[in-house]
């Protein structure tokens, strides 16, 4: 079965509904000091608490935001206002949001334990791995409750995940099958990461939820993974029918479209798919990058020069995203600008051979024979050792940055 990588948003049913319980007791408006309060106005904020609350009770989460951010500017200085404010962008999937008012709340007051947990969600959501785990770790092996575990301890593998820190994962996800060994999520994603293991686990998860979901998302993947791409959109489509805000799904159905046919109707139809998922998940950077590369390839640059910085901005060590970035650039005669994303892409990803050419290219437009000289070199290492044609062993694949047959000489 392909590996998937996780960058691009969380595959969970409901971890929001999870991380609301635990937080429940942030909820503590009151704590405003009064000599604050008396600075504006007393009744203002006494309504707004009470419009937050009401919201949050109700996982209105639209109207929560509204109102913690009146609430965080009448109180700019409270630290559960902001964390309750990060709840809420977190539960509404406005994760880059959400961890920035964490972060604040922290500043505000760094002994917010559960802010800090929350904060290390986010992270990992947003690919931020490092500090993910920093915060994760400890919490996994004493979460305060059963289910904030279970959530800590996926983000947690998916972390060590994207770092390539195997063992680790394979650690975390142990603990999980012995936490809670009928889980269909936490089978799932197991078999995923214990290729020896995955004929055990999945006839685990058909004996425990024969009709769920994951089942269904699963035979998407083996599908997908052996090219059988009419049957995993069908497949994804079921999974979109059981649970229809289900993230990452429009994101892989969009990929097996694509995958399947290049054709002008199946590339809209893909297009279609990707912007579904941004509704879903804002901050999901492969939509993005899948977005702006469907925009590149038509010659619209300016479109695609902006998904393709929001998946950057999302998550930065995005190579292929660097590289999309910098081809588009490129193309509108911006190379110096270009020139940052590549020495970027080549520090993420030092065997990327289109990297590598870009560089070169754009070393020659610039006038830096040396640096062009050597950059080819290396291309040309690459590229006879058959290096480019490896995909990262970490997925969901996105589509790959290439060298196009007109440009393939080198410069």
């Amino acid at each position: 079965m392909v590996s998937l990588r996780f960058r691009g948003g969380p595959v969970r049913a409901e971890p929001r509904q999870v991380a609301f319980c635990f937080l429940c007791c942030m909820l503590a408006f009151e704590s405003i000091p009064k000599s604050l309060a008396a600075k504006v106005n007393q009744s203002e904020i006494e309504t707004t608490s009470k419009q937050a609350q009401e919201a949050m009770a109700a996982k209105d989460w639209a109207v929560a935001v509204k109102s913690l951010e009146k609430l965080a500017g009448l109180a700019p200085g409270v630290s559960e206002v902001q964390a309750n404010l990060g709840l809420a962008y977190y539960s509404d999937s406005r994760i880059l949001e959400a961890s920035k008012a964490f972060e604040r709340a922290l500043k505000l007051n760094p002994k917010m334990t559960q802010a800090e947990t929350m904060l290390g969600l986010c992270y990992a959501e947003l690919g931020r791995n490092q500090q993910a785990i920093v915060i994760l770790a400890s919490t996994f092996r004493h979460p305060s409750d059963k289910q904030m575990g279970r959530l800590i301890g996926l983000d947690l593998q998916r972390a060590y995940e994207g770092l390539q820190q195997q063992d680790k994962a394979m650690a975390v996800a142990d603990e999980l099958l012995k936490r809670y060994p009928n889980d269909p999520e936490i089978l799932f994603h197991s078999s995923r990461l214990y290729a020896d293991r995955a004929y055990e686990l999945m006839t685990q998860l058909m004996r425990v939820a024969p009709s769920s979901v994951w089942l269904h998302y699963a035979t998407a993947e083996v599908h997908a993974s052996l090219q059988r791409y009419d049957l995993a959109i069908g497949e994804y489509r079921n999974v979109l029918a059981m649970e229809p805000r289900m993230p990452g799904i429009h994101f892989r159905l969009g990929r097996a479209i694509l995958q399947g046919s290049k054709e002008t109707n199946a590339v809209e139809q893909a297009l279609h798919e990707f912007e579904l998922e941004l509704n879903l998940s804002p901050d999901n950077s492969d939509a993005e990058y899948e977005i702006g590369e469907i925009y590149r390839q038509r010659g619209e640059f300016e479109p695609a020069l902006a998904h393709f910085s929001k998946a950057v901005q999302h998550h930065p060590d995005f190579a292929q995203a660097r590289i999309g970035l910098a081809s588009t650039l490129i193309s509108q005669g911006r190379s110096r600008e270009a020139l940052g994303h590549l020495l970027e892409a080549v520090r993420i990803e030092p065997q990327n051979e289109v990297a590598h050419f870009r560089l070169a290219s754009v070393y020659k437009v610039l006038g830096d024979a040396a640096n062009q000289q050597k950059e080819m070199a290396f291309f040309q290492k690459l590229h006879s050792a058959g290096a480019g044609n490896v995909l990262p062993l970490s997925g969901p694949s996105v589509t790959q940055q290439i060298i196009e047959t007109e440009s393939h000489m080198p410069p």
